[in-house]
């Protein structure tokens, strides 16, 4: 058996009514009809501030990581897991890799580095909080059995490749 399936097996077998209700909650913070209007609106306030380079990155690096977790979903193919039964509808798109993980790491990526700047003083509170959604997110996906670990692990190296390169590039 794959650790892939075994993390899935662990992460069934510690189920409970309250972390399936937090899970089913938590992962919604990695959706993109969460992320999107988030980062739409800040990144509204940031040009009302006249910071175009950080509204810049927040628009294409969460607009892109969404287009980037969707193009590589459609050309992979890979199948959802099988093991167990979700815990929510499983999505007709491809498993890898994990969007919702993917998109939070973009967006939180892209919060810490705008709010560096603005709160110089408290970066590894910004860091702690971005972590802990992040971390949040991806659990998210493998225990409602949506996504292999893998998965969720290609969506953090893949988030984190994608914004160093747009920082990079702006």
């Amino acid at each position: 058996m794959s650790w892939d399936q075994q993390l899935l097996l662990f992460a069934a077998a510690h189920r409970t009514a309250g972390l399936d209700h937090f899970f089913r909650g938590v992962t919604w913070l990695g959706s993109l009809s969460v992320l999107g209007p988030v980062a739409a609106l800040s990144a509204t306030i940031l040009l009302s501030r006249h910071k175009r380079g950080e509204a810049a990155l927040l628009v294409i690096g969460v607009g892109g990581a969404a287009l980037l977790a969707y193009v590589i979903k459609a050309v992979l193919d890979r199948p959802r897991p099988a093991l167990l039964e979700p815990l929510i509808a499983m999505p007709t798109n491809g498993s890898f890799p994990s969007a919702h993980t993917l998109q939070i790491v973009a967006f939180a990526l892209c919060m810490v580095l705008i709010l560096r700047r603005s709160v110089p003083e408290w970066p590894s509170v910004m860091v702690m909080i971005a972590s802990m959604l992040i971390l949040a997110v991806a659990a998210s996906r493998v225990y409602l059995q949506v996504h292999y670990p893998s998965d969720v692990l290609g969506g953090i190296v893949l988030g984190i490749a994608w914004i160093a390169l747009v920082r990079k590039m702006l």
